[in-house]
């Protein structure tokens, strides 16, 4: 559905402030208290469900004048990019582009620390230059350290301009005794938002639009302790009654037992088929009217209401029934979270997990027919059904590739149970292409065995070439064959996966014509290749900037282990001219990483230098073997410019970068390094400790940037004999 996510991928309606409903009672004196203490950083709402937390603070914006922007938050914001996502979307419906390069680092592959994430964030909100107010709504539902983290220390260092408005269930564990302490938080509680014996009078007046004697209402003032929602469904009973329960007024009755007693009181009364749809609705966080039909269809038993999605919402939101509107255009809405638990205590107390499990299975196929992924594999894996769910990441597995989605198919695939994976092919093919883009070679033939495995033993219609994934394995194969040296079989299976995958299927393509022009250098038919893979490219240069600037960064790569220095750089500077105005960050480093080695091999350092670090400083826009690439390119600068201690200072953090992310295959390559180095810097017994350990086998992949075949043979040949002579041919 048109304008149900944002940027592809979030959700639009936890972006819109709740609408203040027509009945509500004005608050002059917390408005008021709200308005003297907005220079402070923080305000934090904090009281127990139905409270009207939320109602006070979207009334207070609604009015205040000052630029604002919402955020409601629920369970699946417990990642730290995935709410971070979240949080910059909502700053930038306010002030379009003003996170661009924190949005950059959330769509990488290789995923940002918090510190790198909370800097970059920090800084953009730093150089916003207009007051505004962002309200995270519900942040109870958040219990991820890392985002307890990230606001911390937005506050340890709080922005000038923007206004932090927290509101929650219970208080978040951020720093807030020393907020308190520097007078840098308004904190507005339970006791602050309980209704006055005349607020609940004028409320209870508005909701039976009929004068209600002063002691009813102090009755309903006393028992419900001022709790706005326990007023409102007193109101709902006192319609269907004509008067309050005098049961409710006996002194040993508590606020929890009010609660529920008017709950099944209001519930009770309401006609059968609006109860059937109260309850199959329950099970929605948000709910239009054709979610709600899907939902609620009458084969599914024992449903048997014939009401449209639309009436039922009407005729709630009529009834003043605890119906909350979640955009503009009152197309999307939820229940108040304090009904919704009611209502799903009665459904599950009431119905059976069959009953249940479909009304998951209906809403997880509409959401899934709508586009929205996450929502359909929440609802599928809440109906148990695991088949399903993995069939939606295969179905959408190909929009997310072709749009650079890398970090959402992640959280997509390990969304599902991990024995799910481990026996549908489909799914370990994607995971592979994770590997692929992070680089983590081993990872991905181990996948591509498992894959092997399975389909050596699966009927036909389950291989991976046959459904959502035709032509993928194939592509994997010319991978695998590639990176053992077996040209000729690499370039028959890319030739066999290019016939079958759909134009459409964009990244896969990408990644067939890639492997198909390896193979075809590797043969040595290169021209060959650069024919077919420049046609390849050419489809892209006017319509598809993004893409085109992926098959250049590529094909750099093919020059480099050419040694084609000039095809290399005019390749990469090409690439440069067509991001210049695009915020495509893994393009721009593999641009910067082109140029660094080039100038490195032209022996124009001072440039080098400048180009490695800036590819350095966007470390986190591409893959983390390109990034010790790099280090290696730039450790090799320091050196030809007379600066050991650079050098080894370099050297010996991707070694530590490595052991602390357990890489074993950049491990490998960053001890190989620190030999290479070593040599170079007359430390030939480190050197010689390395080598005598070193396997030139299986063949690595060489087109980034350092060889540690080359390494091993300068070292053999370096002790001149025969022996350590036999063993550098042997390393070559």
């Amino acid at each position: 559905m048109a304008g149900e996510t944002t940027n592809g991928t979030l959700l639009a309606t936890k972006l819109h402030r709740p609408l203040v409903d027509q009945i509500h009672v004005h608050r002059p004196g917390l408005m008021e208290r709200l308005d003297q203490n907005r220079s402070k950083p923080l305000t934090l709402v904090s009281a127990p469900a139905g409270y009207g937390k939320s109602v006070l603070i979207s009334c207070w914006l609604e009015q205040c004048g000052i630029p604002s922007t919402w955020l409601s938050l629920d369970e699946n914001d417990n990642d730290l990019h995935v709410f971070a996502a979240y949080f910059v979307a909502a700053v930038e419906k306010l002030f379009p582009e003003a996170c661009r390069n924190t949005r950059a680092l959330l769509n990488a592959p290789n995923r940002p620390p918090i510190n790198v994430l909370a800097n970059s964030l920090l800084n953009e909100l730093d150089r916003i230059d207009q007051s505004f107010i962002i309200t995270l709504d519900d942040y109870q539902l958040i219990n991820e350290t890392a985002v307890h983290d990230l606001l911390a220390a937005m506050l340890k260092h709080p922005s000038l301009t923007m206004h932090l408005v927290i509101v929650g269930r219970v208080d978040p564990p951020i720093p807030i005794a020393r907020l308190r302490a520097k007078s840098q938080v308004t904190e507005v509680r339970a006791q602050d938002l309980r209704f006055t014996r005349a607020e609940t009078k004028m409320l209870l007046e508005q909701l039976l639009e009929t004068q209600i004697d002063p002691s009813t209402a102090d009755a309903v003032e006393e028992k419900t302790e001022g709790w706005v929602t326990g007023l409102r469904l007193a109101a709902l009973s006192m319609r269907h009654r004509g008067t309050l329960d005098p049961k409710l007024l006996e002194p040993q009755v508590d606020a929890q037992y009010v609660m529920e007693y008017l709950f099944a009181e209001v519930f009770t009364h309401q006609p059968p088929e609006i109860s059937q749809y109260l309850l199959a609705t329950a099970i929605l966080d948000r709910f239009s009217g054709p979610l709600c039909e899907a939902v609620c269809v009458s084969e599914t038993e024992p449903f048997t209401c014939e009401l449209s999605g639309w009436e039922f919402i009407n005729w709630i939101k009529k009834e003043n029934m605890f119906l909350i509107p979640l955009d503009a255009g009152n197309r999307w809405f939820r229940f108040h979270h304090l009904f919704q638990e009611l209502l799903l205590n009665q459904l599950n107390r009431h119905f059976s997990s069959e009953y249940i499990n479909t009304l998951h299975t209906n809403a997880s196929a509409w959401f899934a027919e709508n586009g929205l992924l996450e929502e359909a594999l929440r609802h599928a894996m809440a109906a148990g059904d695991t088949d399903t769910a993995g069939s939606l990441v295969l179905e959408f597995s190909n929009q997310l590739m072709n749009d650079q989605q890398w970090p959402r198919l992640e959280q997509c695939l390990y969304m599902l149970p991990r024995d799910l994976i481990e026996r549908d092919p489909g799914l370990l093919v994607l995971e592979a292409w994770l590997h692929v883009v992070w680089q983590n070679f081993s990872d991905v033939v181990a996948c591509y065995k498992k894959i092997e495995a399975l389909n050596a033993t699966s009927p036909p219609e389950t291989l991976v070439n046959i459904k959502h994934l035709p032509g993928q394995f194939e592509t994997l194969k010319a991978l695998m064959h590639y990176l053992a040296a077996d040209g000729e079989n690499a370039l028959a299976s890319a030739q066999q996966a290019l016939k079958v995958i759909p134009r459409h299927h964009k990244r896969a393509l990408l990644f067939a014509d890639l492997y198909q022009l390896g193979a075809y250098q590797m043969i040595g038919k290169l021209e060959t290749g650069l024919s077919m893979y420049q046609k390849a490219m050419s489809r892209h240069i006017n319509r598809d900037k993004d893409y085109y600037a992926l098959y250049l960064g590529a094909l750099g790569l093919v020059y480099w282990v050419d040694a084609d220095l000039i095809a290399m750089q005019q390749t990469a500077e090409s690439l440069m001219d067509v991001v210049k105005d695009n915020l495509l960050p893994a393009a721009v480093s593999f641009g910067l990483h082109h140029l660094g080695i080039i100038h490195y091999h032209q022996n124009k350092l001072r440039f080098a230098e400048e180009k490695l670090v800036q590819a350095a400083n966007m470390q986190y826009a591409y893959s983390p073997m390109n990034i010790a690439h790099g280090a290696f390119a730039l450790a090799l600068t320091y050196q030809a410019q007379g600066k050991p201690d650079q050098a080894r200072e370099i050297s010996r953090s991707v070694v530590n970068d490595a052991i602390q992310t357990n890489n074993t295959d950049i491990l490998k390559f960053a001890r190989a390094f620190e030999a290479e180095l070593a040599l170079r810097q007359g430390d030939f017994s480190l050197a010689s400790q390395w080598v005598e350990k070193y396997n030139p086998r299986p063949f690595v992949p060489p087109f980034r940037f350092y060889k540690p075949q080359l390494t091993a043979v300068k070292i053999w040949i370096s002790r001149n004999t025969t022996g350590s002579r036999r063993q550098a041919v042997h390393c070559a």
